[in-house]
């Protein structure tokens, strides 16, 4: 097989096993599949090396369809951190910011909106994610879907949805 394994180990950003490193402040330790990987490079027989690939990448793609392994890039990394926007999260490693700025915000479209039991406005956004208006400004009768809203960061965990042709509210995530 004359397959060349530089690309495999160049492609393979992150490796991390699922459920792994919760709550590790520091720099995420890679799976050890992928560590027995990247140990394969150090063999100086290239026949032997090869071989230690082939089996080596057998065990990762095996642990990949179990899910029991998860290969992501940093760009689902932000995908997934803007997503989760407004949800308080332990401190993962995985969603550490890693150099990156903060989210600070979000702009979103409202998918629907609708008053809840205690006259405070309740909202979906596209996405899925289901935010509450915590303060008591009357504004559940100007929002409607397809309007857009800023989701921001405030103070002490706060947030504000700045909607589109509207006041801007105090807001939560509900989930």
């Amino acid at each position: 097989m004359a397959t060349s394994w530089s690309g495999v180990t160049a492609a393979i950003t992150l490796g991390l096993a699922l459920g792994a490193a919760a709550g590790a402040a520091d720099k995420p330790k890679p799976a050890p599949a992928f560590e027995r990987v990247t140990a394969c490079r150090a063999i100086p027989k290239a026949e032997t090396r090869l071989a230690c690939y082939d089996r080596e990448v057998a065990v990762m793609d095996t642990a990949v369809r179990e899910r029991q392994l998860a290969i992501i890039d940093q760009a689902e990394v932000r995908k997934t951190r803007r997503t989760l926007f407004g949800i308080p999260l332990p401190r993962i490693a995985l969603f550490e910011n890693n150099g990156e700025p903060e989210i600070k915000e979000i702009t979103a479209t409202i998918k629907s909106a609708r008053q809840g039991a205690d006259g405070k406005l309740v909202f979906v956004l596209e996405d899925g994610a289901v935010w509450a208006q915590t303060d008591d400004w009357p504004v559940w009768a100007a929002v409607k879907p397809g309007q857009k809203v800023t989701l921001k960061r405030g103070a002490l965990g706060s947030f504000f949805a700045d909607f589109e042709k509207a006041v801007t509210v105090r807001a939560k995530r509900l989930r």
